[in-house]
């Protein structure tokens, strides 16, 4: 399999941007870019998903969500 990762090379070391990546014994080809790279809007827009993360339980977040929601007698035009 192959991967992808970008990193900036410090003092003799890589320090790769997603410190989490599997690259355990692998063999790695190294590029020097002369500026920045530019990241995608897509990219950032993929940051976006990942897992639910909240401390409350579940009664609580059910709660708070029933208690944010209006009806439409509330609304007002």
């Amino acid at each position: 399999m192959q991967n992808a990762t970008y990193g900036i090379y410090k003092d003799g070391q890589i320090i790769f941007d997603e410190p989490d990546i599997n690259i355990n014994n692998s063999r790695v080809l190294v590029v020097f870019l002369d500026e920045e790279p530019k990241v995608s809007k897509l990219m950032d827009f993929f940051k976006l998903y990942g897992p639910w993360e909240d401390t409350r339980d579940i009664e609580t977040i059910i709660a708070d969500i029933r208690n944010s929601r209006i009806s439409k007698a509330a609304i007002t035009l």
